[in-house]
């Protein structure tokens, strides 16, 4: 097998070096796999070639007209390419020259200095003169065209990365050329206002100076960064970000190319929403309430405080009056000692976490979690994808990009949603939901239909026959409000997702909570079952979390009916909303969530005896607590999260952790200790170890293996192990 795909593979020479790369690879690419360096401005390698800058000239011998673009000319077997001939750099030379002709020396002053293709290239390849002494042109500077966004028209070099971007990755056209010949720039079109979500990838694809990020402008060089890998923290998605810090704060985020999971993008959201970490507001010491204010205290004053208060109540009402609402962007190691610490050491099951409704910790049909049964590179192998009451844009950016990349392949888009979405305009059918009306009943519809093609096999499946019999009145009354059109709309859908060559399905986790909505999940499961959209490439179906760690939540086991890896309870404990409600629960934990939010008058009960938050601000829970225990944020310690495809990935510490301030393990271990539990763990490592020992999702898995890609499926770490 190994020598029929070697067979496969194009032979050509570079630079006297024999390379082998497969059919189709550019003469850049391949160039760039035996590490031999053509420059390159106007090419991305996530966007088609264009050829318009010619600074990846090569000579290709037996090919007339040379010099020849790399980035445009795929290989061809037997080829023989030279980068440093002659005729290759006189002609690099010139395009430097020309490019440098009007291009200001203010380098000084640019942020892009240090890490500008333009003077390493110019450094590396171009003349070490000019020929020209004119005056070079000047316009206003800066033009912001965006709040986020801003443009030195000056430096630009007309390369089209930016617009091209935004015509063919976000297909938005934020950004365009205007004008003709030498009086050509860039800028936004008429009417038009560049706003996208993913307005400040052109910053960092821009290869000179010319768009700049407003929040990074003039704030340090890029010789004084620190560089750290890590994992954005704003989305259930995972992408991989570059951490860049400096004194101790974090100066911005950069993207990290992985492409199982963003395909080397990130939104605005990841980019720049981490002012958080920055706060000058962040806890430093922790606090008690004493005379109704809360004031500062030692750790240890802290933690044995609440240990004290935690065996009282326990002694006097019970294990079961103690509860704990955990977080989903803590990582999975804290989430896991969580629970631990509330199930093996106080003895209660009341544990959980704010999310979606599922019906029971796992789906009946394929007895997996409830979880997107695709990979998030599936989406882009979809014939079809349906997203019902979702909005990626918004909730989950950049699967937003994976969908539209489905598009450019010719998928056919369908959304069923109460409200617009910037997916509308692509979509091949858009269903408004009517007032009265929900998403949960259009999938009803939908499964009814399926259940009448002939083509579906129901052996095995007799039971939702039966179950959606029930609920015939309700579909009826849903067909009244759709409508005729609709309904018959709905159902074509249905009937095309039976012979669909692939199809998804996703809905947004917080939906099911919507009336309406509470067989959402089940449903929608059951089409994608009963159509054979499971299991196979470009189809599949599940929830689109809503937090970095919502999956790693659910894994690790904060929920009230199931351990870490779904392993049935047989007392379950409270859930979220009677945990808030239940004024038999005396004594409250919170890891990083915010449950004030939502209880009606944001007040917490006042049955509760003891109120704990781990937090990084004084938030409306934290407000209320009787003790608040400063955490650090995903910046400042190291761990695990696993995003909406099963990704487990690892982040590193970028910044020491803020004085006064520790990692919410790091509380949960001291919490342990002084309630009598021996808990020794000294890294998260140590934790991981153990919840491989116990989480069927996460066996084998250590600290060492997790490496900068992270690990997706149980089945892929058992290979890795083979």
């Amino acid at each position: 097998m190994p020598e029929e795909k070697k067979d496969e593979l194009i032979h050509l020479t570079i630079d006297g070096m024999p390379v082998e790369v497969p059919p189709g690879t550019l003469v850049w690419a391949a160039a760039q796999q035996a590490g031999i360096e053509i420059p390159i401005y106007c090419y991305h390698p996530k966007m088609p070639p264009l050829g318009a800058c010619r600074m990846c000239f090569v000579e290709i011998e037996k090919v007339p007209k040379p010099p020849q673009t790399s980035c445009t000319t795929p290989v061809a077997e037997g080829m023989v390419v030279h980068t440093k001939t002659e005729k290759v750099l006189k002609a690099r030379q010139g395009t430097l020259e020309f490019l440098l002709l009007n291009h200001p020396l203010d380098c000084p002053i640019c942020d892009k200095a240090g890490e500008c293709d333009l003077q390493d290239f110019t450094l590396r390849h171009g003349p070490g003169k000019t020929r020209f002494d004119l005056h070079k042109r000047h316009y206003q500077k800066p033009i912001p065209v965006s709040n986020d966004v801003l443009l030195d028209r000056e430096r630009c070099i007309l390369c089209q990365r930016c617009t091209r971007f935004s015509s063919e990755i976000s297909m938005d056209n934020g950004l365009v050329m205007i004008s003709r010949g030498f009086r050509m720039e860039v800028g936004t079109a008429p009417g038009h206002a560049f706003d996208s979500v993913f307005s400040g990838n052109t910053t960092e694809i821009c290869p000179v100076g010319a768009l700049t990020a407003s929040t990074y402008r003039f704030k340090a060089r890029p010789w004084e960064l620190k560089h750290t890998p890590g994992v954005c923290n704003n989305c259930s998605v995972g992408c991989n970000a570059r951490i860049d810090t400096r004194v101790d704060r974090v100066t911005r985020l950069m993207s990290r190319n992985n492409d199982a999971i963003d395909d080397g993008w990130l939104c605005n959201r990841g980019r720049w929403e981490f002012g958080y970490v920055n706060n000058p507001q962040r806890l430093r010491t922790p606090l008690i309430r004493r005379n109704g204010q809360l004031s500062a205290a030692s750790w240890d004053e802290a933690i044995s405080y609440i240990a004290t208060r935690l065996k009282e109540i326990k002694a006097q009402h019970g294990a079961q009056a103690i509860a704990g609402i955990g977080s989903t962007r803590t990582t999975n190691e804290e989430a896991y000692l969580f629970q631990k610490l509330l199930r093996q050491v106080l003895g209660s099951n009341n544990v959980d976490h704010q999310h979606g409704y599922f019906p029971g910790p796992r789906d009946q049909l394929t007895g997996k979690p409830w979880m997107m049964t695709n990979s998030i590179v599936d989406i882009e192998q979809a014939s079809h994808i349906v997203l019902i009451a979702s909005d990626p844009y918004q909730r989950q950016p950049i699967l937003n990009l994976r969908i539209k990349k489905a598009l450019r392949k010719g998928a056919r888009i369908s959304i069923i949603n109460a409200a617009e979405t910037e997916l509308d305009r692509l979509a091949t059918l858009k269903l408004t939901v009517p007032e009265g009306a929900s998403a949960g009943v259009a999938a009803k519809i939908m499964l009814k239909q399926v259940l009448k093609n002939p083509e579906v096999d129901l052996t095995g499946h007799e039971e939702i026959r039966t179950l959606l019999q029930r609920e015939d009145q309700v579909i009826r009354a849903g067909e009244d409000l759709f409508g005729a059109r609709m309904t018959t709309q709905l159902q074509a859908l249905a009937d095309e997702l039976v012979g669909a060559q692939g199809a998804i399905l996703l809905y947004d986790e917080m939906a099911t909570l919507e009336p309406g909505n509470e067989d959402l999940a089940a449903d929608l499961q059951a089409i994608a079952v009963l159509t054979g959209q499971i299991d196979r490439p470009g189809a599949g179906v599940g929830p689109l979390f809503e937090d970095a760690n919502s999956l790693g939540a659910r894994d690790m086991g904060l929920l009230p009916d199931s351990l870490p890896g779904y392993q049935a309870l047989a007392e379950p404990g409270l859930d979220y909303n009677e945990i808030l409600s239940n004024s038999q629960v005396k004594a409250l934990l919170v890891m990083g969530a915010n449950p004030a939010r939502h209880v009606a008058d944001g007040k917490l009960s006042s049955g509760l005896e003891l109120l704990v938050v781990q937090d990084l601000l004084l938030s409306e829970t934290a407000q209320q607590a009787d003790v608040v225990l400063p955490a650090v944020s995903f910046a400042e310690k190291d761990g695990s999260m696993t995003n909406v495809d099963h990704h487990v990935q690892a982040i590193h510490r970028a910044l020491r952790p803020l004085p006064g301030a520790r990692a919410d393990w790091e509380i949960l271990t001291a919490l342990a200790r002084y309630l009598g539990a021996e808990w020794d763990y000294t890294h998260p490592g140590d934790i991981l170890l153990e919840i491989a020992g116990q989480n069927p999702f996460y066996a084998g898995l250590t600290w060492e293996e997790l490496g900068a890609q992270g690990v997706r499926s149980l089945e892929e770490q058992e290979a890795a192990h083979v």
